[in-house]
Formats: C-alpha cells, structure tokens, sequence
C-alpha cells in the first residue's frame, strides 16, 4: 500500500502528539514534590553532558637540530567534551631535535613524526571554578596511543598499532577569546614499561602535551557556581 506524503505527516502528526499527551499525563500523576525532583533531575542530567568541550591547536616549539634552540613549531590538534577527547600531530613540516627517555636525542626528519591519542574510558569527570574565576574540567581514564618516528635510515613505531596507557587532562576556560582569553589544554599521559614500551622509551613514564593554545575555543560552564 503507497501513502500520500500529506497522509504520511498526518500519521506521524498523530503519533507525535499522542506521545506528548502520554507524557504530559504521566507528569500531571506526579506530585509537586516528584515533579520538582523529575525537573532537577533532567537539569542536571543535561548539564553533565554540556559543561565541557572545546578543540583546537596547542603549538610548542621544538629544538633546532643545529643549533638546539626551541624554535621549529610543532602543532598538536585537539578536541574533548564529557565523552570523548583526543590529541594528535598528524606531521612535522620541519625537522626537530627530540630528546627522548630511553634513546638519547634523536633527529626526527621533516614529514616523519606522527602521534594520535583518543580516550578509550572518562573514570573521572569533574568541573570547579578555580579562585581567579577561571573554570576548569578535569578528565581521568584510559586512552590509546599511537606514535610513528621516522629516522634517515629507521621508523619506529606505527600509524595503526596503538598501545595503552592512563591519563589526567586539565582543560581551562579563561574566558571567550581561546588562548589569548586564558584558554589552555593539557593533556598528561602516563605510560607504563610493559603496556606501552614504545610510548614509555620516548616520552618516559610522564609527560604532559600541552603548548601555547594558537587557535580554538573552550567553553566549561560550572553548575556549582
């Protein structure tokens, strides 16, 4: 049988309505108590999924492999809310010198250098509003990690074999403006020896990504305050 479009929305009129009636009796059943409690309860639902989120580009200056100087840039792209984030350097357009845990310093070559992390897990989540009136979002879990190191002659790591590890992300919004604004994203990661050997030989048991914010926004709205 082939309905009209004008039947069709009449059907779906209908069906639409009858589940807001449906709705508006179930919450005319409730006591003035229950509704109160049913409407706080939907508030702070919405808010826990809303307070957070933002993306942008943290820029840090790596040393020159001549002269070692902090001076070739290296940008790290991010984006989080309160159910996912991410971090990643999809290449280096210039080469750098990196300074790693276990290897000594290495000389990574233009185009040769790529690392992604995505959450896995949010254990934790929580929002405060710091005394110099800064809002801040703290995220704790799992994540994993994939980092690919290109030498002259070597290539260490993968693009697709990622390895696990732990991290603890301070994100901070100083008001609308990004970075300039006081906006900022660090993004601290903890890689044990045997779960994330390659992670753990280059960037040790800690480190923290993070850089000047150049581009984007974070916007934490804190419903305690």
């Amino acid at each position: 049988m082939t309905l009209s479009r004008r039947t069709l929305l009449v059907a779906l009129g209908s069906a639409f309505a009858g589940a807001g009636a449906a709705y508006t009796v179930r919450e005319l059943q409730l006591g003035p108590q229950e509704r109160e409690t049913e409407a706080l309860r939907r508030k702070v639902t919405a808010l826990s999924y809303n307070v957070a989120s933002g993306g942008g580009i943290n820029r840090k200056l790596m040393p020159d492999p001549l002269t070692g100087r902090a001076t070739v840039p290296l940008d790290e792209a991010f984006t989080f809310n309160r159910d996912h984030a991410m971090c990643r350097v999809d290449t280096n357009p210039a080469a750098f010198r990196m300074p790693t845990y276990a290897m000594g310093e290495v000389v990574i070559a233009p185009n040769q250098f790529y690392m992604a992390m995505a959450t896995t897990t949010i254990e934790q989540f929580r929002v405060f509003t710091a005394a110099d009136g800064r809002r801040h979002a703290i995220l704790k879990g799992g994540l994993s990690c994939a980092t690919e190191v290109g030498q002259a002659s070597t290539k260490l790591g993968s693009r697709t074999a990622a390895e696990h590890a732990t991290y603890e992300i301070e994100a901070v919004d100083g008001g609308i403006g990004g970075g300039k604004a006081g906006d900022s994203f660090a993004f601290t990661v903890f890689f044990d020896q045997k779960e994330a050997p390659l992670n753990h030989a280059i960037f040790g048991p800690k480190f923290t990504f993070t850089g000047e914010m150049t581009e984007g926004e974070i916007t934490i709205v804190d419903p305690g305050a």
